[in-house]
């Protein structure tokens, strides 16, 4: 392995420590924030009654943080793949972590804000579901489930939310999370996984 996909693989893990540690740390420092009644934003949206100046710093900082350490692990999606439709999990990603990036910027209640989390959570599925048909069309049957597996969960977790009430209502931090946990998942498999493409 060069040192340059080292290094992308080393960034994916860490941008999925800081987003994490960003998010626990914020909701730890909240005085009120729930998850049954709470989406992950309120936490970094100043004057929200669960946000406060630590906690608008640890969730928008982070995801900033977050989002421009894990660039670098674009370079591991493109020479994992064998591919050229594996290849291009490259672009959806980066969209999401620009996403990422977005919702750290622009706080929830401000315009940009819902546009970020839009891109952050569908370009992330896209990244996903790309990717994993590049491994399958490469003969990766095995890790292309685990990767389509991930999408389903990603998809119903959503769908089930948005089946069940309105998309913006308390508890919003529930599906959100589920979202962030399988992308984050997605990217430490194929950052600890050493058998480089497909």
């Amino acid at each position: 392995m060069d040192e340059l996909t080292r290094a992308g693989r080393l960034a994916g893990v860490a941008a999925v420590c800081i987003a994490a540690i960003g998010i626990a740390g914020a909701a730890l420092a909240s005085p009120t924030f729930a998850v049954t009644g709470n989406a992950l934003s309120d936490l970094g949206q100043p004057g929200d009654p669960v946000a406060t100046p630590v906690t608008t710093l640890l969730f928008d900082g982070g995801l900033v943080l977050a989002g421009v350490v894990g660039l670098p692990f674009a370079v591991v999606l493109w020479r994992r793949s064998e591919t050229r439709l594996g290849q291009a999990a490259v672009v959806p990603f980066t969209v999401a972590l620009l996403g990422m990036v977005g919702v750290g910027l622009f706080p929830a209640g401000r315009p940009l804000h819902l546009p970020a989390a839009l891109t952050l959570y569908l370009a992330s599925m896209v990244a996903m579901a790309v990717d994993g048909a590049g491994t399958a069309l490469a003969g990766g049957r095995r890790r292309a489930a685990v990767t389509s597996s991930l999408v389903a969960v990603h998809v119903a977790g959503w769908w089930w939310w948005a089946a069940s009430g309105p998309v913006l209502r308390p508890g919003l931090a529930i599906p959100e999370l589920l979202g962030a946990g399988v992308f984050a998942a997605w990217v430490v498999l194929i950052a600890s996984d050493r058998r480089g493409p497909a």
